[in-house]
């Protein structure tokens, strides 16, 4: 989404779609990160552990934005999407080797 937003002539039918886009996007996401943490935890720490994950994304979205921000200002929207495509692909691959909880 944030290509079109780059590479797509700036419109308002632009702008909706990426917003229309971004919302499917954000609501299925959300939805597949508490499921898979709900796998992962034992049922009896689901409390603790849809806290914990509220804060450490709270805390990841600011600290995200500011570092893009810094290197979107300083070295252009290249290497801050770079930066981007690089943390996302290991994050799928620390997923990726993860295991749910078997029995609990």
């Amino acid at each position: 989404m944030a290509l079109v937003i780059v590479f797509v002539p700036l419109t308002a039918w632009t702008l909706g779609l990426v917003f229309i886009l971004g919302g499917i996007y954000v609501g299925i996401e959300e939805t597949v990160e508490d499921s898979l943490c709900a796998e992962l935890v034992a049922e009896v720490h689901h409390g603790m552990a849809f806290g914990v994950l509220a804060t450490v994304n709270g805390v990841g979205d600011f600290l995200s934005s500011v570092v893009v921000g810094a290197l979107w200002t300083a070295f252009g929207p290249p290497v801050a999407f770079g930066y981007s495509a690089v943390l996302f692909a290991v994050g799928a691959m620390l997923i990726a080797r993860l295991s749910p909880r078997s029995g609990a």
